[in-house]
């Protein structure tokens, strides 16, 4: 049922009693977390009303209409002013967007025990944002498939702070040498050089973007001597 992508972002859930998967799509995450005992009842949300209708199909066809509430709306609005979730999932959005759907109900935000973040993009900004939400990052995990890579982040209640390149990489995926870590640096770090080399040949070393560019190839190269 699951994809690698999403059992990775399976993997990271301790076991609760209510989690909210935000932007479903078909749910089958919240099916498998039922089906394996990872928690008791889910809410299953997605803003649109097609993939509603798909999870609410999925979710009758295993029989977990008992356990599993689908929700139509956005973010995590669907989830009420008293009402508590153990675990938010966020999977398979963009960056901006997953700090967003967090920003759409921060007391359910503060009342969940783990949050699990599986952004496509501008991860350094989902890790600055739940770190001045109160959140530290307990693990991480990054795999490649079909060609694209994916970052998982697990956080959970605590403080801490990271440094730009930890931001960037994430501490933990850096102390674990995460082999597909290193593959994507080693991959990014020559796209940045080559794009750097033609606006040197072009005279644009002047321009913010080459200045930009500069400062995120040593970020790639220093990464890359750490793993």
């Amino acid at each position: 049922m699951l994809s690698k992508r999403l059992q990775m972002v399976a993997a990271m859930v301790d076991k609760c009693e209510t989690l909210a998967d935000i932007g479903t799509d078909h749910g089958y995450i919240p099916i498998y977390l039922i089906k394996n005992n990872i928690t008791k009842r889910a809410i299953a949300a997605d803003i649109s009303k097609g993939s509603c209708d798909k999870a609410r199909r999925n979710v009758m066809l295993y029989n977990m209409d008992n356990r599993i509430d689908v929700r139509c709306g956005n973010g995590l609005e669907v989830i009420g002013e008293n009402e508590s979730v153990d675990c938010i999932i966020i999977a398979g959005t963009g960056g901006l967007l997953a700090i967003d759907i967090l920003k759409t109900n921060k007391n359910a935000v503060q009342r969940a025990s783990q949050l699990i973040l599986q952004p496509q993009r501008d991860i350094d900004k989902v890790r600055r944002y739940i770190h001045s939400e109160g959140f530290k990052i307990e693990n991480e995990d990054m795999i490649k498939e079909k060609g694209k890579y994916y970052t998982v982040i697990k956080a959970v209640k605590g403080k801490e702070s990271y440094n730009e390149l930890e931001n960037f990489f994430g501490r933990i995926l850096i102390e674990k040498k995460s082999p597909a870590l290193k593959e994507f640096a080693a991959e990014e770090y020559k796209k940045t050089e080559n794009v750097l080399r033609t606006m040197e040949y072009n005279n644009k070393r002047e321009d913010i973007k080459y200045i930009e560019l500069k400062k995120l190839s040593a970020l790639y190269k220093e990464v890359l001597r750490c793993l």
